[in-house]
């Protein structure tokens, strides 16, 4: 798959996490999303910019919610 149409299809999978109820995106979706921006070139650098960002942005909140449930769930012990 060309690598403008894999951000092309990230931005749609990013776009509809970003903007449902919970902002969730799968591990293997995480890593799927740095490779690709990892493979862009010169002419995709804007997209792949915004496309990280974007990935970090929900990383960190996915990040955020997973260890509020561990402690969470140590305080119900």
């Amino acid at each position: 798959m060309r690598i403008a149409s894999r951000l092309s299809a990230f931005s749609n999978i990013l776009i509809r996490n970003a903007f449902g109820s919970e902002m969730r995106l799968s591990w293997p979706q995480h890593l799927q999303a740095s490779r690709t921006v990892e493979l862009a070139g010169e002419s995709q650098q804007g997209m792949a910019l915004a496309l990280m960002g974007m990935s970090l942005l929900i990383l960190a909140e996915d990040l955020l919610d997973s260890e509020q449930a561990a402690c969470d769930s140590k305080r119900q012990a």
